[in-house]
């Protein structure tokens, strides 16, 4: 079953709701403030790959570890650093 996003007209909150996708435009209400408008958000999507496939690509082992490295410097990189991330990214 997937997952939708939306976002309250009223608060503003974002909630994730698993639904059928016969159910994806039906009505539900913000679990913050009780409004029933909620507006369907864009939301990213999730590929999952068989190990096969991973282990033909290995090219997302360095675009994840570069983007966890990231996170986890708060943005206190050096410049060289940053360039090797950056190619990390681009592989």
């Amino acid at each position: 079953m997937p997952f939708y996003e939306y976002t309250c007209a009223r608060c503003g909150e974002r909630i994730t709701l698993q639904r059928p996708m016969a159910e994806a435009s039906a009505a539900a209400s913000c679990p913050m403030c009780g409004e029933g408008r909620l507006v369907r958000a864009i939301s990213r999507i999730h590929v999952v790959k068989s190990e096969a496939e991973r282990a033909r690509d290995p090219s997302w082992i360095d675009r994840d570890l570069a983007r966890r490295l990231r996170k986890k410097s708060e943005g206190r990189l050096s410049p060289a650093f940053k360039d090797t991330l950056d190619k990390m990214e681009s592989s």
